[in-house]
Formats: structure tokens, sequence, C-alpha cells
């Protein structure tokens, strides 16, 4: 599910997501942001959607999200990114996110199913 609704005439994008943990461990992942304006960033707001956004995208919201942070990271090279990480292991296989995007320019809910691979 993708819900953009953009009030600027460029379109960022949530983009590649990429899990750094596995299961077990504390969570650790990253989004990339696309066509974010450098004077938007200082003002972005992003979080994992609530328990009502869940539910109406007919997606179950499990109580380990709680734990899930999401900060707004930007690279010395300008690339932006969204950090999503939690302080406890996460033992959950499967998660579905939803990512609540917000910029001066619109807002964007954006779905990932994340796979959580066992400890090799």
């Amino acid at each position: 599910i993708a819900i953009c609704v953009p009030l600027s005439s460029h379109a960022v994008g949530l983009g590649a997501f990429k899990v750094h943990s596995a299961l077990g461990q504390p969570f650790a992942a990253e989004i990339e942001v696309s066509a974010l304006q450098p004077d938007e960033f200082a003002e972005v707001v992003a979080r994992i959607a609530s328990p009502e956004q869940y539910q109406t995208a007919n997606t179950m919201y499990l109580p380990v999200l709680r734990q899930l942070g999401v900060t707004a990271e930007r690279r010395t090279d300008g690339r932006s990114f969204l950090s999503i990480t939690s302080v406890a292991p996460i033992n959950e296989p499967t998660l579905a996110l939803l990512v609540d995007f917000n910029w001066r320019g619109g807002r964007l809910l954006q779905k990932y199913t994340v796979l959580l691979d066992p400890l090799k």
C-alpha cells in the first residue's frame, strides 16, 4: 500500500528497504528517501503508523511494533535515509511495517513486508 499526497512539483519517495539485523537481534534497517530537497530535510517527521492506520490498511498491528523507532538521517554525500531501530531483540520472523512519512510538501504511507532470517 502506498498513499502519497504530494503538494510540491517533485516526487519524494521511499525506496529500497535494507535490513541489517537478524531474528533475535535488536532491529536495524534503513529506507532510502528519494528526491527530498535539502531545505525539506529539517522538517521531516517519520514514524511507524498508528494501530488505527494499520486497521485502515487492513494490516495486522503487532505489539512488537511499539518497540521500533524511526529517525531521519542525512549522509555526508547528501543522500537521505530513514533508520528504523529497536533496543530490544525482535523475535517475530515476519513484520508488516507501515511507515508514515511526512515532509513540508506532503505525506506518504508506505508498506514494507520484512522477513527476518534466523541467526546462523
